[in-house]
């Protein structure tokens, strides 16, 4: 089976945050946080609207407070502490169930294995740049095959 693009992005971002020091499992949160974010990105590419005003929509929906101060290098939402996307908090379980629980161990592994090498090979200066990873690290990586 191919690896699509999402548990890619995950894995990487996973990789990123814990090279930039957070924890394992906020370290998960933030991995999937941002796999989602891209994917919300691509969706409304064509509109004319930001992501922080659909953001800002979803919390009003939920009544949460948004911080955006805590994951401002991602460039996330925070709810308590956790990252917050598309109107919910996104947890070490929905980076769990998005590698490991679609691809099984083995190939959670094999993801992970593939992210682990490219970021260990990246330049802080594209990690801490929101810009930067995503054209740098993540365009050149992307499509890589990864068969699990």
């Amino acid at each position: 089976m191919k690896v699509n693009r999402f548990p890619k992005m995950a894995a990487l971002q996973k990789y990123r945050a814990l090279k930039l020091g957070y924890p394992e499992e906020l370290a998960e949160a933030i991995g999937i946080a941002e796999a989602l974010k891209y994917a919300i990105f691509k969706r409304i590419a064509q509109s004319d609207k930001k992501y922080e005003e659909a953001e800002e929509k979803k919390k009003a929906e939920t009544e949460k407070e948004l911080d955006w101060e805590t994951f401002k290098t991602f460039k996330l939402a925070a709810v308590e502490g956790m990252p917050f996307v598309g109107g919910k908090v996104e947890t070490p379980q929905d980076y769990r169930k998005a590698v490991f629980d679609r691809f099984g161990e083995e190939g959670g592994r094999k993801i992970e294995e593939w992210a682990k090498g490219i970021i260990e090979k990246t330049p802080e200066s594209y990690l801490t740049n929101e810009q930067k990873f995503f054209k740098q690290v993540w365009v050149p990586h992307r499509d890589e095959p990864i068969e699990v």
